[in-house]
């Protein structure tokens, strides 16, 4: 799909003068998951209290208009057991779109929402977590977390470097979700090489903590092979057919390998290619055990229906991928989601809770290729949605796959009009200007003028950090690539824009990182 805080004031809070400013005063107050003691502060106030009380900090990272958060705040923050546990930290809740929470993301390596990340006092991360996952492991890794302050990158070094661990750090790094690592894609074969070492020292007995990261060294390993795979006649490391080896018996053995559901889904294209590549016999065996497992997944009552459905959605991708990617997948297993899509959102009324339904199940019809349906159902939940900007996209994803082009560039549009918070409005803008790019190029007026209304959204402090920077990124290739087809008949179109983007870089100090990034865009040789 497309759409896939310094206040100084906390100091005299902590001395009890008067109180500090919210850090979520503009968006995330009224969105707070009830029932958690959220600290109504800055998050570096946050880290003094935490410092002064010894406790660790729980910082939770999500958007008013994310579907998987509203899933992970209605089916995890509700429950008891979690909320218990959340006493004994310091919990912080940042909305993407507060005041400082992009440039917060980035000294955090935070990717995308929902994300909760536990760190000590001093700022040194011990977990990470995400969506997906059985819904009572949350409190589980909570525990995990207090009971070892160890940052988590220090403990998975010591394993790489032959530490033996026990039952209880072997779990941690196995709860922990790295596939939401910030990490440069020429470091996935060192991930790889740490993840399948921390592996062999864990306890004997760990049979399920094994399994997991062994099942994310297969996928660090994959794609630090992606070129390599995608290559006519693909040979796969000696690492990697070991690893997947491994992976093909943890697949043989039910129990543990639903229960790695979450680890298994992440596993994509360049993991396919190299299963494909291991012949007939070895790609028939590992597809059958897979789509079994992710078919008991998507039954299985630890998992929230959202994630249920994402894991029939992970089985679609694997039949694609193995079977034949050029041909029909299983009539039955259409059937079967389609059911399954029906029978979820006729029960579930509840917005929040929905809306995670919805996404997935546009997710599922999208890569059946059933667009007229999930074109019906994206519509009806605009309607009924707080945040209906988030579903136009969607709405105009599928038309635009449609053929419907002049009605995906008015949703594009809509959705850009009425997106709130200054990180989301660029973020939706930047999906609006590369729809005109693709769908309307020879309207050069119009993109010229959105061009310079989307970086508007950028004049402002803390704003072009991680999630803006790579969507500045991919502005700039379309924009250059848009000129080199029309045979450079649009360099003054690029020169405006620059000299819009200039006007917002003179803003910044040229020490900060995100004066870099600005100063690229679109710069000539």
């Amino acid at each position: 799909m497309y759409a896939r805080l310094i206040c100084l004031g906390a100091l005299l809070a902590i001395g009890g003068c008067q109180k500090s400013q919210p850090l979520h005063a503009t968006h995330a107050r009224a969105n707070e998951p009830p029932d958690i003691s959220w600290f109504d502060g800055s998050v570096e106030g946050a880290f003094i209290v935490a410092k002064r009380e010894n406790r660790p900090v729980l910082l939770y990272w999500g958007a008013e208009w994310c579907p998987f958060c509203h899933t992970l705040k209605s089916k995890v923050f509700s429950r008891p057991d979690f909320i218990a546990k959340t006493k004994l930290f310091l919990p912080v809740y940042l909305d993407g779109d507060d005041e400082g929470a992009q440039k917060w993301g980035e000294q955090f390596g935070i990717q995308g929402y929902p994300t909760l990340i536990v760190l000590d006092a001093d700022g040194h991360e011990l977990i990470r977590l995400g969506a997906g996952r059985d819904v009572s492991q949350y409190a589980a890794a909570l525990d995990l977390a207090l009971d070892d302050l160890q940052p988590v990158d220090t403990l998975l070094q010591a394993a790489a470097s032959g530490k033996v661990l026990n039952a209880d750090q072997c779990r941690r790094l196995a709860y922990n979700d790295w596939e939401l690592d910030s990490l440069d894609p020429a470091l996935y074969g060192q991930r790889a090489d740490q993840l399948q070492a921390a592996a062999a020292q864990c306890p004997a007995d760990a049979q399920l903590e094994r399994a997991q990261l062994i099942i994310y060294a297969t996928y660090y390993a994959a794609n630090a092979q992606r070129e390599a795979l995608n290559a006519p006649k693909p040979v796969p490391s000696a690492q990697l057919i070991a690893l997947t080896d491994q992976l093909a018996g943890i697949l043989a053995h039910p129990h543990l390998a639903v229960s790695s559901a979450e680890a298994l889904q992440t596993l994509d294209a360049s993991f396919f290619k190299e299963v494909r590549a291991r012949g007939a016999a070895f790609t028939r065996t590992l597809r059958e055990r897979y789509v079994a497992m992710m078919d008991a997944a998507a039954n299985d009552p630890r998992y929230v229906e959202a994630d249920q459905l994402g894991f029939l959605d992970a089985k679609l991708h694997a039949l694609a991928m193995l079977d034949n990617p050029k041909g029909k997948l299983p009539a039955a297993a259409v059937a079967e989601a389609n059911r399954r899509i029906d029978a979820a959102l006729a029960a579930e009324q509840n917005e929040y809770v929905r809306s995670g339904l919805v996404n997935a199940s546009l997710n599922v019809l999208e890569d059946l290729g059933e667009y007229p349906k999930a074109y019906e159902i994206a519509k009806a939940e605009i309607a009924r949605s707080s945040t209906p900007y988030y579903f136009q996209v969607d709405l105009a994803e599928i038309a635009e796959k449609m053929g419907h082009k002049d009605e995906a560039i008015g949703l594009l549009d809509d959705a850009y009009r009425g997106s709130q918070g200054a990180a989301t409005r660029f973020q939706w803008g930047q999906l609006y200007l590369s729809g005109l790019l693709r769908m309307a190029p020879n309207d050069a007026t119009r993109i010229e003028d959105t061009g310079e209304q989307v970086l508007a959204e950028l004049d402002g402090p803390d704003r072009i950090y991680r999630r803006a920077r790579v969507r500045l990124e991919k502005l700039d290739r379309e924009l250059r690539a848009w000129n080199e087809a029309a045979k450079g008949q649009h360099e003054d179109v690029l020169q405006a824009l620059r000299e819009r983007m200039q006007e917002i870089c003179e803003k910044i100090p040229e020490k900060e990182p995100a004066r870099d990034s600005c100063d690229a865009f679109l710069k000539t040789a």
